[in-house]
């Protein structure tokens, strides 16, 4: 593959990185965020895959919820918002219970 050329935004953060010792050349750096970019577009790919494998699964244990109009799509929200306030409240309690627990150790 020949040359590649990039924005002076990229190159200076190239340089950077190769200057405090992150790379010994800015091809080897560039090789290096090519692969690690690589692997973290296969890892999300095998992620969306697995969530896509875990809902279907769901969906077959009748684990789901039908929404057939505004009522039932209203219901639906009240009930994650009732949900996500009661666990806002779980960690709360939770944080407050580490915080207090970590004082009197001290």
């Amino acid at each position: 593959m020949g040359a590649v050329r990039v924005s002076d935004e990229v190159k200076g953060i190239v340089d950077r990185h190769v200057a405090a010792g992150s790379a010994s050349t800015d091809e080897a750096f560039v090789e290096q965020a090519v692969r690690l970019y690589a692997e973290y577009l296969e890892d999300n790919e095998a992620e969306l895959i697995s969530a896509a494998e875990e809902g279907l699964e769901a969906v077959r244990r009748g684990e789901y919820t039908t929404i057939g109009d505004p009522a039932d799509a209203a219901a639906f929200w009240d009930g994650v918002w009732i949900d996500a306030l009661q666990i806002s409240a779980q960690q709360r309690r939770d944080r407050s219970s580490n915080e207090n627990g970590s004082k009197s150790d001290s």
